[in-house]
This record gives C-alpha cells, structure tokens and sequence, in this order.
C-alpha cells in the first residue's frame, strides 16, 4: 500500500532543515529570556530611581556596546567557526544573569549593576546576533530566507506573551530575582541546542586583519546600491520604533495605575501582534513586494503609536499595541531579510553588523524620549514618535528605491 504523505504548511517550510529546527527551539528560549529581561529590567529601575530617564538610561547602555562592537564582530563572524561563536557568547549570558540574580536575591542590587548588565550583554549580542543570523542564512539558502526569519519571530512572538506576562506575575508573587533564575534556565537550554547545529562554513581566508575586513565590508555597504537606505530605516526603526517600551513602565504606572501584572500584560500586547504579522509573513513564503511591505508597515506604525498616545480604554490600549508590535514586527523581518537576499555571501555577516549596529542608535531615542517624558509627559513623546515615523516612511516611498526591492 502506498505509504499517505503529509504536505507540510507553507508557513512552516523552513523547520524541514534539522539545523534551522534545532536553531529555532533555541530562539524560542533566548526569545522569552528577552522579553522576560525587558519587563523586569524596566521595573527594577523604576522602583530603584522612580524616573524615566534612568530607564532609557539603562535601556542605552546595551545599545551603545552594540553600536561600538557590531562591526567589528561581524568582520570576526566572517573569519570564525560561527557555531563556536554562538557557544561562548551564550555561556557568557548565562554568567551574567546568574551574577544578577544573586545581587537581587542578596538586596545589594543597585540601577549601576542593571546598567553594567545591560552593557556586558550588548556586548555579547553584538558577537552572537550576525553569527547567528548568518548561521541561519547558510542553513535555509536565500529563497527560504523570508520565510526563516519570519518563523524565528513567531517564536518571538510566542515567547513575548508567555515570557513577559509570566514575569510580571513572577515578579508580584515571588521577585525579580526568580525571573532571572528562569532566564538562566532558558540560556542554557539555548546553549545546549546549540551543540545540536553543524559547523558553519569559515568565509575569510584569515589573509587579511580583521580591520581591513571590517573596511572592506563598509566599503562594499557603501557601493551596494540598495543598502544604504536599508540600513537608514533600521537606524529610523532603532530610534523612535523601539523606544516606547523602555517607556512602559512609567506609563503602566502614571497613566494607567498598573502594577509589575499589568506592566506585564502592557508588555505581552506587542507580541500578540509580532506573532501574527509573522505568521502572515511566513506564510507569503518568497513573496517579490518585500520593499513595499516594509515602507507600508512603516507607516501603520507610526499611527499605531499615535493611536496608544491618546486612548485611554483599556481593551483599545491592548490593541493598538498589539498593531505596533505587528507593524514594528513586520518592518523588521522584511527589513532584516531584505538587507541579507540583496549582499554577497562573503560579505552576509558584516552586512547583518551594520544592520544591527543600528540598533546601537537606540540610545538617540530612549535618553531623549525619558528626558522629555518626565517634563511633558509620556502620551507627548509618543505623539511626536508617531508623527516623525509617519512622515519618515511616506517620504522613503515617494523617493527612494525601498518599494521596488524584492
């Protein structure tokens, strides 16, 4: 009798690759371990300095290693064993968050420490992410690209509501310092699929510095025509599309009355949103409109915010974040994918750098968005993120190239 075949689902192509499979269940862990780490972060540094700025503070301190160090690591992405890369920077994270769990389980943490933990793991994403990113390039190939990163961030998705909802109850019921526990958990089962991965390919020869490669990379990002303003608009998504949630806890708390619970749901409404812009995503398989999906998702973006700026129900609160998360979302998986399907294989790590370099910017929103929040008011600041999104994205479709990339 012949034997019945079962047709995987579009939307799930990439898990056939063992590899991608074994990378994937290890973003689901490090995925909730970011979403865990933002809630209790952002509610230890509130309760420790009760202002606004200190947030965006320790929130920038991750974003200036990475704005320092993202170059030069994906310059040493393409010379090293990327899988060896992955294994000490993940065990780097699970040190980090076990020292932190002790100083709060000890009462000897202070917001310096969170701003030291912050920057040693800005420190340590900007080795791990282009490796891990070119890892999964080399995995899947350039057709299954979109549809890869897509499923990478249904797992943030995911995570981002069981991860940020579980810690704001976990921080009302047994403290801070049991989150992190958790997160070690989490890191080390990331760590251990890791182990599971082949080894990657070594693109340099070793023949040239690591300088003279970073060189090379930046010169071949200036002359690649459609790469400049793909990295302008991840530097525009940096700035004022990821600054609101460092703002999340003032919010949860002056506007709405929240405790660390509701912070955790506030926080939680975006992925529900991230969740479902990827599995739209995912399913479009090698869809040839990626330039447009990005401009667009843009612009609904930034009315989402403005939109959150100035309701107050809070079923509507929930859904305009949850459009935020799906629109910011969408932005960066076509943004991201795009930035890789349209370089040279032996240039992929450090193209992936300058990308995430420009999450290093984040500091150019957060310090001034706490700044100003804690004058005018953090319904303000989101109203004039909004606004600049809108404006920044409707004017890269009327004159750039952006729409016309696939």
């Amino acid at each position: 009798m012949a034997q019945l075949a079962i047709k995987r689902p579009a939307a799930f192509d990439s898990l056939g690759n063992a590899g991608f499979r074994w990378l994937w269940l290890g973003r689901l862990a490090s995925s909730a371990t970011m979403e865990m780490g933002s809630v209790v972060q952002g509610w230890l540094a509130y309760e420790l300095t009760g202002s606004a700025l200190a947030l965006g503070g320790v929130t920038a301190a991750r974003s200036v290693a990475r704005l320092v160090l993202s170059l030069y690591a994906g310059a040493l992405a393409d010379r090293f064993e990327k899988r060896q890369l992955l294994l000490l920077t993940r065990a780097g994270m699970v040190g980090c968050v076990l020292v932190l769990a002790l100083l709060i389980l000890t009462g000897l943490i202070q917001v310096w420490h969170l701003v030291a933990y912050s920057f040693l793991s800005g420190i340590l994403s900007s080795f791990m992410m282009p490796a891990e990113r070119a890892v999964m390039a080399e995995l899947v190939g350039r057709k299954s690209l979109l549809n890869a990163v897509s499923l990478s961030s249904v797992g943030m998705g995911l995570m981002g509501i069981v991860g940020a909802s579980a810690a704001g109850f976990m921080i009302a019921s047994l403290g801070a310092g049991s989150v992190y526990l958790i997160m070690a958990g989490l890191y080390i089962w990331a760590l251990f699929t890791l182990t599971r991965l082949p080894n990657s390919g070594i693109v340099s020869s070793g023949k040239t510095t690591v300088w003279e490669d970073l060189r090379e990379g930046v010169r071949y990002m200036r002359t690649c025509p459609p790469m400049m303003p793909l990295i302008f608009i991840a530097g525009v998504r940096a700035v004022l599309g990821w600054s609101y949630r460092s703002l999340m806890p003032v919010y949860a708390d002056q506007v709405l009355g929240f405790d660390a619970r509701g912070l955790g749901i506030l926080t939680a409404a975006p992925s529900v949103g991230s969740l479902i812009s990827s599995m739209v995503l995912a399913s479009m398989g090698r869809s040839r409109h990626k330039g447009q999906i990005l401009l667009i998702t843009g612009i609904i973006m930034g009315l989402g915010l403005i939109v959150f700026a100035n309701i107050r129900p809070f079923a509507i609160v929930l859904l305009s974040l949850a459009l935020v998360g799906a629109m910011r979302n969408a932005t960066m998986i076509t943004n991201q994918t795009l930035v890789q399907v349209n370089c040279d294989d032996n240039y992929r790590a450090r193209a992936i750098a300058m990308y995430m370099a420009m999450m290093g910017l984040m500091p150019l929103g957060t310090i001034p968005s706490g700044a100003l929040a804690d004058f005018f008011g953090v319904p303000w600041v989101l109203n004039l993120q909004g606004i600049l999104l809108v404006s920044i994205f409707a004017l890269m479709w009327l004159r750039s190239g952006v729409k016309r990339l696939e």
